[in-house]
């Protein structure tokens, strides 16, 4: 095997394995907090709720290093997340999950592999009544929907839905601008969780809230960079040395 098909391969591991470690730290933060403010109990546990809470941690941790397998592990979280958010009488949240375990497919054709990973990029502003016009529907949709089966927080659930659908199209596409929609999200989802009880899901997304900071900075260095143009992928985050020098390669300096 050469070494520029094992590098990729012990990154990504890397990648993962520290995507679990976060992922069980933050959720395990999630107890230490909420438990003396009493978000949480300990003897009552949801443990369906902390599976979702994880295993979202991990997906989002990958989706900012740019690792494609973040989409496998999304399907898992969404998966339990719709059936948690059913539970719980949040019907728009539970047809979203629902949604996006397969759609999720998608984002895993056009993502490519790590190797030759999509760049990222600006919308385009033609665009952007589009978008806007599609998540009005989704959410019109949605509100309307929630409302006449009797959901919890049938206007908020409904936001969430239309925006998350937006937010994750942008994200399956690479642009940057995916995480200024995830933020107007997440704004949304902790006053709803939190007011259906899910403590940890809320805390989860006030976490997500400072996320998409982070992952706006990193995807930018990333377009800045010309990171997607990889000759080696051994560490898909510190990788902009290697991209500059293809693109010089490339322009026959």
């Amino acid at each position: 095997m050469s070494e520029h098909v094992h590098q990729p391969r012990v990154g990504q591991t890397r990648n993962i394995i520290e995507s679990i470690v976060i992922g069980l730290a933050l959720t395990g933060l999630s107890y230490l907090v909420g438990i003396p403010f009493g978000w949480v109990h300990a003897a009552d546990r949801n443990w369906l709720e902390v599976f979702a809470v994880l295993t979202l941690y991990s997906s989002t941790y990958l989706c900012v290093r740019e690792r494609r397998f973040n989409y496998p592990v999304g399907a898992i979280s969404s998966a339990a997340y719709a059936y948690l958010f059913l539970q719980s009488g949040l019907y728009s949240s539970a047809v979203l999950n629902a949604y996006l375990v397969p759609t999720l497919i998608y984002g895993w054709i056009r993502w490519r592999k790590d190797t030759n990973t999509r760049p990222v990029t600006h919308i385009k502003l033609a665009w952007l009544p589009v978008y806007v016009a599609i998540a009005g529907a989704g959410y019109s949709g949605a509100a309307l929907i929630s409302g006449h089966l009797g959901g919890s927080m049938a206007w908020t659930d409904a936001m969430i839905l239309a925006g998350t659908i937006l937010a994750q199209f942008l994200l399956d596409n690479k642009k940057l601008e995916n995480w200024i929609v995830w933020a107007i999200v997440n704004i949304f989802a902790m006053y709803t969780y939190w007011q259906a009880g899910l403590a940890l899901v809320f805390f989860q997304y006030v976490l997500f809230l400072g996320n998409t900071v982070y992952g706006y900075l990193a995807w930018q260095r990333s377009m800045n960079h010309g990171k997607s143009i990889r000759v080696s992928d051994g560490d898909a985050a510190n990788n902009w040395t290697l991209a500059a020098d293809s693109i010089r390669e490339l322009a026959g300096e």
